[in-house]
């Protein structure tokens, strides 16, 4: 039953199937990501013209492709999730149908190289699903185009208006995205290699003359978008950044895009393959997961090898052909390869096989999968060999795909956890509020991604595209769009359409070092803290917790799922909450609760909270007992430690004069000089 997949009409079945098996494994576990929370956002509070009039300002053109999904799918994850999987579905047919037009003689080789190109491993951002939902669209469309181009060049004879569609259509994604723009190189190679096959007696240079002739309606057209994208949409996103260096140093300037571009041929082929061996490297063999991935490994494995070794691909019985073939299929490989960069190089983005930059890697996906898979053919002669090395790259590559999918899921259960506290922490917030703290452990999402979701969180009503809070890292924002620290500073952030306007006056200074609780610096107390980096630290002074009001009116959002008791971050959000508002009682109560679970603090911290409510309600022994705890576990929270005890004995009441010898004992050995 197997074998059937591959002929014809069920080869597009077994393409969905491994598009399901090596990114939809985790759907239900998996949520939004990166610039996923922000258009969602958009989306959410001013609708799908908002989200159109927040990506103008980068492509005007691309905002219209996300109307209809954005219309229909709604605001629940799983969906998107499937939607992004068709989506790359369809633009692997896109390809698979444009690459069986340039090679009709070699539609088994063809599938080969499809199936590589399926589970190519340098482009790690599938699970980002509404951003790259739309891009694979965009790119199908763009194939397509390149498919009524090949079928055009393929007849015999045309009518100028029939050019009309596929210009149209290649402008079109151009304007929504100039990712493809260096896959134009093809265009040439590929008239010249249709009129070579139609006339093959005619002379090098006739040929140059009617490819040229062909050729120009289609450079004109992408002409005429260059000079549009570099001289009058120079203020988008991704500006183009070399046109002074090629004016004031052009040999220079050259040569660094020569170089560039052989460094990213490099990249796009030895590295990106290269990762598949990584997840085998750091596995942790007690792990549950690590079994899965073995057993996914292992089972792709011998299907792929029972497919390949009966269906090795066909040759032709004239050698030459297969020789000419060869050298076709490296020729378009190394001018993709070679010619895709280039518009990154113009505005200085770096191809690199780490995220986010490894998004770049959309173009180089066909050159990179069809040299890669050259090279497999043309260096294994026998036929088991060739199946048996096809079938392990072909297993890797779509179980380190899985492996992806599954620190995306680590990541979603993160950010949920991180949200959760807050809720806990937080019950509402006054508005103009600025969240800083210098980073968190977080790969799939940005600040401008948490501030999204703290926004859909806790904003009631926004008017005027006024933006009710923000977080900021002050690693990528100090110095830029958060000027200083400084108490008084202005802040003006510009988040798309929409605009906060603050000041470190409002500010709430954070940090969250897991598996420790997310924790809101006291501005009393956290100048001393000894986890807070000592650049945002002096910044704790600044913090008012003053701005969390008691009363809840928060958001009901689908990342935070149903309050959990049971853990220790619960009970310590909660006591924090009930300390700030001087509520003692249920701050013990809480405390008394938190310390007989089978859970503990993993930050020494956190148990400052439970040592003032203690101590405010005149437990002494526990108060001092926590006290001690925290000293030893580092004399380095013994500041921390006796600032706290410091703002106690101001407010203390009068204690039993034998627990009262017992806390001056304490006080006297570890914080009075």
């Amino acid at each position: 039953m197997l074998i059937k997949f591959f002929k014809k009409d069920r080869f597009p079945l077994l393409l969905l199937l491994v598009c399901f098996a090596s990114y939809g494994l985790f759907i239900p576990f998996l949520g939004f990501y990166w610039d996923d929370f922000p258009y969602m956002w958009f989306k959410h509070t001013t609708g799908i013209a908002g989200v159109i009039k927040a990506i103008a300002l980068d492509r005007p053109v691309l905002g219209f492709f996300y109307a209809i999904p954005m219309s229909v799918l709604g605001e629940a994850p799983w969906v998107w999730q499937i939607f992004a999987i068709i989506c790359r579905w369809i633009f692997i047919l896109s390809v698979f149908g444009f690459i069986n037009r340039v090679f009709p003689e070699n539609l088994r080789q063809n599938k080969y190289l499809i199936l590589l190109f399926s589970v190519f491993p340098g482009f790690t951002q599938q699970w980002i699903s509404v951003i790259y939902s739309h891009a694979f669209l965009i790119f199908a469309l763009y194939f397509f185009s390149l498919s009524l181009f090949v079928d055009l060049e393929n007849q015999e004879s045309h009518h100028w208006s029939s050019l009309i569609l596929p210009i149209t259509l290649t402008v079109l994604c151009l304007l929504a995205t100039e990712y493809m723009a260096g896959m134009e190189v093809l265009r040439p190679f590929i008239i010249y290699k249709i009129i070579s096959k139609k006339d093959p007696d005619s002379s090098k240079k006739v040929r140059l003359k009617k490819t040229l002739a062909k050729w120009a309606p289609y450079l004109t057209s992408v002409a005429l978008f260059l000079f549009y994208r570099i001289f009058i949409a120079s203020s988008v996103l991704y500006k183009v950044q070399k046109l002074e260096s090629l004016a004031t140093n052009p040999l220079s300037t050259i040569f660094n895009l020569i170089q560039v571009q052989l460094l990213n041929i490099y990249t796009s082929t030895v590295l990106a393959w290269s990762q598949i061996i990584k997840p085998l490297l750091e596995m942790d063999f007690s792990s549950l997961f690590t079994k899965v991935y073995f057993a996914i490994t292992v089972a792709v494995f011998f299907i792929t090898l029972v497919l390949v070794s009966r269906l090795k691909p066909s040759l032709s019985q004239n050698p030459s052909d297969n020789k000419k073939w060869n050298i076709e299929l490296l020729t378009g490989s190394l001018l993709t390869l070679f010619f895709v960069g280039i518009p990154f190089w113009a505005a200085n983005l770096r191809t690199e096989i780490h995220f986010p930059n490894d998004r770049i890697f959309i173009p180089f996906m066909l050159g990179s999968s069809a040299l890669f898979f050259l090279l497999i053919w043309l260096s294994i002669k026998k036929r088991f060999i060739f199946s048996l090395l096809f079938s392990l790259i072909f297993s890797l590559s779509l179980s380190y795909q899985v492996n992806q999918a599954n620190n995306y899921r680590t990541e979603w259960d993160y950010l949920k956890q991180f949200f959760q506290q807050i809720s806990w922490r937080i019950p509402s917030l006054e508005e103009d509020t600025i969240l800083v703290t210098d980073e968190l452990p977080l790969r799939y999402y940005s600040d401008n991604s948490l501030t999204a979701a703290f926004n859909w969180l806790f904003s009631k009503e926004i008017k005027n595209y006024r933006l009710p809070y923000i977080i900021n890292y002050t690693k990528a924002r100090l110095g830029k769009s958060l000027p200083s620290l400084e108490p008084g500073t202005k802040i003006t952030h510009n988040y798309r359409t929409f605009t906060f306007q603050g000041s470190t006056d409002q500010l709430i200074l954070f940090y969250h070092n897991p598996p420790g609780c997310v924790h809101l610096a006291d501005p009393d107390l956290d100048i001393y803290n000894p986890l807070i980096p000592k650049e945002i630290r002096p910044a704790a002074s600044l913090s008012r917790l003053d701005l969390i009001n008691y009363n809840e009116v928060k958001n009901s959002v689908f990342f935070i799922e149903n309050d959990s008791d049971s853990s220790w971050c619960f009970y310590y959000q909660k006591a924090s909450l009930a300390v700030q508002n001087r509520d003692w009682e249920e701050a013990a109560r809480l405390g008394d609760i938190a310390f007989s679970l089978n859970d503990y603090p993993n930050d020494a911290s956190e148990r400052l909270p439970f040592i003032e409510a203690f101590a405010m309600k005149g437990e002494w022994e526990k108060a001092i007992n926590l006290s001690k705890q925290t000293i030893q576990i580092s004399d380095l929270y013994k500041p921390m430690v006796c600032k706290l005890w410091e703002r106690i004995n101001q407010n203390a009441k009068d204690e039993p004069n034998s627990i009262n010898s017992e806390k001056q004992e304490f006080l006297s050995s570890n914080c009075i000089k």
